[in-house]
């Protein structure tokens, strides 16, 4: 296959598939004026999508073969964790974030306004 045969869906980022399939739904919607509640509720989703990437890095972590060239001790693999950790704090709040917590959100919020 050459590179010059991929369409249009697979050269976008997935990303912007995702934002672009998601109708009406967009970071901004989700991070205008939000009241207390809301931003209570937005942070618990943000919280949310940080527990889920740092799930994420830690099986990606798990199918990377440990080199013997550096030590392996428990405190490279506290500070590796708590990177980790850290990194995925990052990721939930950037503006490239997966937009888990933005759609949570907006579900969460309107299945609360309409009980």
């Amino acid at each position: 296959m050459k590179i010059t045969d991929l369409n249009y869906l697979q050269m976008q980022p997935v990303s912007s598939r995702l934002q672009e399939s998601q109708a009406g739904l967009s970071a901004g919607k989700a991070k205008k004026a939000l009241s207390g509640d809301d931003k209570k509720l937005m942070d618990a989703c943000r919280d949310f999508e940080a527990i889920f990437v740092n799930e994420l890095l830690k099986s990606m972590r798990k199918t990377v073969t440990k080199s013997d060239l550096l030590d392996n001790s428990f405190g490279q693999d506290v500070f590796q964790s708590m990177l980790d950790e850290e990194y995925s704090k990052l990721m939930a709040t950037s503006h490239n974030s997966t937009g888990l917590a933005e759609m949570i959100f907006l579900q969460l919020q309107r299945d609360i306004n309409n009980p």
